[in-house]
């Protein structure tokens, strides 16, 4: 009886033990996941277990990705450093907008995507450009709308007399 509620015990000290080395610790990381986290060397272990999760991952899905597929990614971090920190946390905002859509919508936005990007590059730029113009259209339609009101009351007061106080009878 006394055995018993020791392995459970040691079972439930033990539990949490296995999940905190999850992780390696960086001597234990094997040569090509080092070579990978190499920029993290000398702060690995100094890193928060979260972190160090959350890029153990990412050296897995590294090493699962074909020569193309790597060549995309490093293309893509690239484009991100090359982003200011607004932008940055722009791109963060439109990410989480999307996953907070239904997957059927998140389904249709991906298959249009791959749509525009299997268009030749003269097409997509004419898009682009469209695209901006209809933005650029509706910018000037709200600026519009934001100015008119104020227009049609200057308007109203010239056509009535000044519109104020002791204006015509």
């Amino acid at each position: 009886m006394m055995s018993k509620r020791w392995c459970y015990l040691l079972a439930a000290l033990w539990l949490p033990l296995t999940a905190v080395a999850a992780v390696p610790a960086w001597d234990e990381l094997g040569a090509a996941e080092r070579q990978v986290l190499a920029p993290y060397a000398e702060r690995w272990d100094g890193l928060d277990e979260a972190q160090r999760e959350r890029l153990y991952k990412g050296t897995q899905r590294w090493q699962a990705m074909t020569p193309p597929q790597r060549a995309q990614a490093q293309e893509r971090f690239q484009q991100w450093r090359a982003l200011s920190p607004p932008q940055q946390a722009q791109v963060r905002e439109r990410y989480e907008q999307f996953r907070q859509l239904p997957a059927e919508q998140q389904e249709r936005i991906r298959q249009r995507q791959q749509w525009f990007r299997e268009l030749p590059p003269e097409r997509q730029q004419e898009l682009r450009q469209r695209w901006e113009a209809a933005q650029q259209r509706g910018s000037d339609a709200m600026d519009e709308r934001r100015e008119r009101p104020m227009r049609d009351r200057m308007e109203q007061r010239r056509d009535f007399g000044g519109g104020g106080m002791g204006g015509r009878r």
